[in-house]
């Protein structure tokens, strides 16, 4: 009997090494470093090349920070968004050009939404334009030790040319949270709205697996489905890169997987080595398009399909990888709990805004005036026209004589400029009410026609 006691935690620790190693098989890079130190906690291929996708635009984050610190922008800085801006691919806000906006609402939509345009829109807004931005974000890489990273645009939409590793990932993710402390909450933002509209992030570990608190997704056919990821537990902060998968729910997993080893307390394989002396590997970038789209009908375009639903189903797994993985942080199988909550926790969205910011320096509300017409702001609430149609026909249907009145329903244009400057959905709907009561009192006066049937009754 003891000889069995001694022998079944031999077991299912061997079990253990086995659950955390999946990657290995399929030459996944994944990387796990404290962030606090820049030591490494778990490694594999970490210096493989690989195309980043929309983790390009964590480097573009950084280049957009480091200008609001050396003081070229402020947050409050209106930028013009560009033709050459709205012809780039999904994912994409799709705004009409010479619409302006912050730079501080054009980040935020950069992390939450992924959007390629906006990159463009900080590259030119701060860059000048995008080559110049680019050679900046080149510079910034070295600069910070990223040694294997070549960019060649800021979104990350694929070019052979445009490689990083998750070595240089870890190492820019841990820049960003240590140069930007003060600007940490904007990888965390659930979901962002935008008048009416509500924009969720990719990022299904927020709100699902306990600690996390951020970062940024990303996805292409060449490069499989990316992600780098940061959680807290207590004093601890960790940064999890992984690369390469063929799901965003396979990701999450792995993701999940890592950071809950790299909590726990048999944390084994930690070598000491800080994460950029890790030797760099020349070996090209796999194109990973027949993998992960060639062989799916109706895979999405760039970010396309990172939904929150993608979350729902990776529960299928967790009851085995749970089981295997968290002994080695307790050791014993009936202390396990999931990685993954079945569904996150409500979120508030951020509210973000087009045009200058009402509250921002009034040469900043000039100057979006000068950039475009109306300061920048669109025309765009163009879902309201649709609204007084239906209206018309339900009138028409209860009564014939409201039907003129619908006509006068048109001012709502007028009162969907008045969301413009604060994007505030509530303060429209108090100036229809008054256009419609000005037209009642006339049908008031025709009522002298009527003492003529009081007889009759």
């Amino acid at each position: 009997m003891p000889k069995l006691m001694i022998l079944r935690p031999i077991f299912l620790f061997a079990l253990a090494l086995l659950a955390l190693q999946p990657g290995l098989a399929a030459a996944r890079p994944a990387l796990v470093i404290d962030a606090d130190s820049g030591r490494i906690l778990h490694a594999e291929e970490a210096t493989s090349l690989w195309y980043p996708a929309s983790l390009t635009k964590l480097m573009t984050t950084y280049v957009v920070l480091s200008a609001v610190r050396e003081g070229r922008v402020t947050l409050d800085t209106p930028l013009l968004y560009t033709a050459n801006a709205q012809a780039q691919p999904a994912s994409k806000m799709g705004f009409p050009v010479n619409t302006v906006i912050t730079v501080d609402n054009a980040l935020k939509l950069l992390i939450v939404k992924s959007a390629n345009d906006l990159a463009v829109t900080l590259a030119e807004g701060v860059g000048g334009s995008v080559p110049a931005f680019v050679q900046e974000m080149n510079r910034t890489a070295q600069g910070l030790g990223m040694t294997q990273s070549r960019f060649r645009n800021p979104n990350g939409w694929h070019d052979d040319a445009q490689v990083t590793s998750a070595r240089d990932m870890a190492i820019l993710a841990r820049a960003l949270y240590r140069d930007f402390p003060q600007y940490y909450n904007v990888y965390s933002i659930g979901a962002l709205q935008l008048g009416k509209r509500v924009i969720r992030g990719h990022n299904a570990l927020l709100g699902r697996f306990n600690g996390a608190d951020g970062m940024k997704t990303g996805f292409t056919c060449p490069s499989g489905f990316n992600l780098v990821a940061s959680a807290h537990r207590g004093k601890r902060h960790l940064i999890v890169v992984v690369l390469g998968h063929a799901s965003s729910r396979e990701r999450t997993q792995r993701a999940a997987e890592l950071l809950n080893a790299g909590f726990g307390s048999w944390t084994f394989w930690r070598t000491g080595q800080e994460v950029a002396t890790l030797p760099a590997s020349s070996a090209p970038a796999p194109n990973m398009r027949a993998e992960v789209c060639e062989r799916k009908k109706g895979v999405p375009a760039e970010e396309i399909g990172e939904v929150d639903a993608d979350a729902q189903d990776m529960m299928e797994r967790n009851s085995r990888n749970t089981a295997l993985s968290g002994l080695i942080t307790s050791g014993y199988a009936a202390e396990q709990k999931p990685l993954l909550s079945d569904a996150p926790p409500p979120v508030i969205p951020v509210p973000v805004f087009l045009g200058a910011n009402p509250a921002g320096p009034p040469e900043y509300i000039a100057l979006a005036t000068q950039m475009a017409p109306n300061g920048g702001i669109p025309n765009e609430p163009e879902p309201a026209p649709a609204k007084p149609k239906k209206q018309k026909k339900t009138a028409a249907k209860s009564n014939p004589a409201p039907a003129k009145p619908a006509a006068a329903a048109e001012p709502a244009k007028p009162a969907a400029q008045s969301i413009k400057p604060g994007a505030s959905p509530p303060l429209p709907a108090n100036p229809k009410p008054a256009a419609a009561p000005a037209p009642a009192k006339p049908k008031a006066a025709a009522a002298p026609a009527k003492p003529k049937p009081k007889p009759n009754t």
